[in-house]
């Protein structure tokens, strides 16, 4: 049985109902440990923008689904699936588990059904896209994955 971390806990952590601790943090990557679970998000900022607009949470364990963090203002909740494409490689398609979204002030969050291979590949590829859409309007955001061999080393070594 796969599980769902409540995501909002990362941020709840940050009131101090919840405790999220930070293993690990460079450019686009952070490694975190929420509620006994650890996970490497990779931040999504829009166009050139350094302000993040969305985060790909990956766990290491594949009992556990992905999360997909959206901002509530800019984006609003993603529709039916987001694709990862690695090096330019085909697509793969992934898509979310229905009736699990979540929301507070500022983030709407989604799980994703399957990262499963996902953090090997983030590992060993150089660029990441991620593509999704709203309903009205496509969002693609790329990712340069250098620097991504620690983090993903520093998430498999969290516990």
């Amino acid at each position: 049985m796969r599980v769902l971390i409540m995501a909002f806990f990362v941020f709840m952590g940050m009131v101090g109902t919840v405790s999220a601790q930070e293993f690990y943090k460079e450019g686009a990557f952070t490694v975190r440990k929420v509620e006994g679970a650890c996970k490497l998000e990779i931040a999504l900022p829009l166009d050139k923008e350094k302000d993040t607009a969305a985060i790909l949470a990956i766990f290491p364990k594949d009992e556990y689904y992905g999360e997909l963090f959206t901002e509530r203002k800019r984006i609003g909740l993603a529709q039916k699936k987001v694709d990862i494409i690695f090096d330019k490689e085909k697509p793969r398609s992934i898509n979310f588990v229905p009736k699990t979204d979540g929301n507070d002030d500022y983030w709407r969050w989604q799980y994703l059904e399957s990262t499963k291979g996902m953090l090997d590949e983030v590992k060993r590829r150089n660029n990441m896209v991620v593509k999704f859409s709203n309903g009205k309007k496509s969002f693609e955001f790329t990712v340069s994955l250098k620097g991504s061999t620690k983090a993903v080393t520093t998430l498999l070594q969290c516990k």
